[in-house]
């Protein structure tokens, strides 16, 4: 075991909804407390990242994940929910070796994917208390981000509290899971 070199330094709530569907009904192939198959959920992310501040050995960066789940068309699920979270991220990597893309890249994807571990635990949390019963997301990869160029400001990706040292947006994407 080592240290990673993405360490996540802080995450804050937007929002976060969770509505039971009205006329649900349990599917009985499905045990209670289980992972929701995910074929039956329409599930949608927006992400986006900003350059918060950039040193030799470091970058820190600003990560956004706006999460969107319900059912698919024809299908039941037992819960519509819009969660927004945004965090900050410190990748480590050295300038010197002309790593900046890297970084990026790395602080977006895992950043995307450190937020979505805190949101599914949020969904789970709130859902065991919920008329439905608990709702476990399936896992998801947010290796596809990887691909993504940096095409617009990002300053949604920024921390509630960002510090005045923001250097510059590096990119905000929108991929469909």
């Amino acid at each position: 075991m080592q240290l990673s070199p993405l360490q996540l330094m802080e995450y804050t709530f937007d929002g976060v909804s969770v509505m039971p569907v009205d006329g649900y009904e349990a599917d009985p192939a499905f045990a209670p407390g289980l992972v929701f198959f995910p074929g039956k959920l329409a599930m949608s992310a927006d992400t986006g990242l900003a350059l918060l501040d950039e040193q030799e050995k470091y970058s820190d960066f600003g990560v956004k994940l706006t999460l969107r789940v319900g059912p698919k068309e024809g299908t039941q699920a037992p819960y519509n929910i819009q969660v927004s979270v945004r965090g900050t991220v410190r990748m480590h990597l050295t300038q010197a070796q002309g790593q900046s893309e890297e970084r990026r890249v790395r602080a977006l994807v895992n950043g995307a994917s450190l937020l979505y571990g805190a949101v599914r635990e949020m969904v789970s949390t709130i859902t065991s208390r919920s008329a439905h019963g608990p709702l476990l997301l399936p896992s998801l990869s947010f290796q596809d981000l990887a691909n993504q160029q940096p095409d617009s400001l990002a300053s949604a990706a920024l921390p509630a509290a960002a510090p005045a040292k923001r250097k510059k947006a590096v990119a905000r994407t929108k991929p469909k899971v």
